[in-house]
């Protein structure tokens, strides 16, 4: 079998290409075809398009039954068709073993291979998705903050290549130089899966990272909006060289701890929550006991958020006591009641 599949791969390379018959394919038919048969017997098609290396029997001839999968040339390159002489098949046929078959009255035949064509930005797309499967990785096995992105310039547009169809979704990238740290110089190869080359490309990847920062200057103890935001990528290896915060979400509605600039980086050092109470702002010391309420003015001496311990003067002792920020301006009195000195009662409602 293995000796019948050699010759007939041998014979077709000198055939197919030139398509010289070296018999009459009308002598063949005629003793190939029974005169009376009680089943169908395999019929040469006109046009075969495969999507395989090898064109089998099934490919030739409809009908071809327990032949179908016999292999007997090869194919063409992929997106190319080639011209077969019936006479050629005829041949290959029977040294395979099948012995009765119709030709159709057919001298040649046309056998396409089945491709895609992709464009070089098609080929430079695969590599950018390679080299950020390869930042994935990176980014996993060192643990560093943020990903980022590469930004890619080729060395050169690469050329369209044709890839067999039954593939064209299946290609790899592989690195065969990983980008340098330095130059970020990378050389990279497309390949079928079988390993074969499709084409090797090179170029510059910068490996950056999208990092928040303001649009606009930022007064001390201004809380920040989300418009006040804009993404914007700069160097990885500058971006988290100092502490920066990556998600914009960790900003928005905190407060500044001094003045801000921008188009800088954010230190979380520089972030806050927004303080209800300011220093020298009046607010109202607050004593709670189940429904009572006792109250007094007094100045804080303290910046403070919601749920952070500031210190205040009572005015009406001038004593100094601390109390928890429970809202805007209203400082609750930690420890007992002495300490507010006079208060007015209040009932709360």
């Amino acid at each position: 079998m293995i000796s019948r599949l050699l010759f007939a791969l041998l014979f077709f390379l000198g055939v197919a290409t030139t398509g010289t018959a070296q018999e009459n394919p009308q002598a063949n038919q005629g003793d190939a075809v029974l005169h009376s048969h009680s089943t169908m017997l395999p019929m040469l098609r006109s046009e075969v398009t495969v999507r395989a290396d090898l064109v089998t029997l099934g490919d030739l001839f409809d009908f071809a039954g327990s032949h179908a999968e016999t292999a007997v040339f090869r194919a063409p390159a992929p997106g190319t068709r080639g011209v077969v002489d019936a006479a050629a098949i005829a041949r290959a046929a029977r040294a395979m073993g099948m012995e009765q078959f119709d030709l159709a009255g057919l001298t040649q035949i046309g056998v396409h291979r089945a491709g895609v064509t992709l464009s070089g930005s098609d080929l430079e797309s695969l590599v950018r998705s390679g080299l950020s499967e390869h930042l994935d990785t990176v980014g996993t096995e060192t643990g560093a903050p943020g990903a980022g992105f590469y930004e890619v310039a080729f060395d050169e547009t690469p050329s369209a290549r044709t890839v067999p169809a039954e593939v064209a979704n299946a290609l790899t990238v592989h690195l065969l130089v990983a980008p340098d740290r330095r130059t970020g110089r990378f050389v990279s190869s497309i390949q079928l899966p079988d390993g074969t080359q499709v084409a090797q490309v090179s170029g510059r990847a910068s490996h950056l990272l999208n990092v928040p920062m303001l649009t606009r200057s930022i007064g001390r103890g201004e809380v920040i909006r989300a418009d006040d935001i804009r993404m914007v990528a700069m160097p990885h290896a500058r971006a988290i060289a100092t502490p920066t915060v990556l998600d914009p979400a960790e900003i928005v509605g905190l407060a500044s701890v001094r003045t801000m600039r921008p188009a800088l980086p954010i230190n979380p050092g520089d972030l806050k929550e927004p303080s209800l109470v300011e220093r020298q702002d009046l607010v109202t010391l607050v004593y709670r006991q189940g429904a009572l309420a006792l109250s007094v003015r007094a100045r804080a001496l303290d910046d403070g958020a919601e749920g952070q311990a500031v210190d205040v003067t009572n005015l009406q002792s001038n004593r100094v006591v601390r109390g928890i920020v429970t809202g805007r301006g209203v400082v609750q009195v930690l420890g007992a009641l002495d300490q507010l000195a006079t208060l007015s009662p209040e009932i709360v409602q």
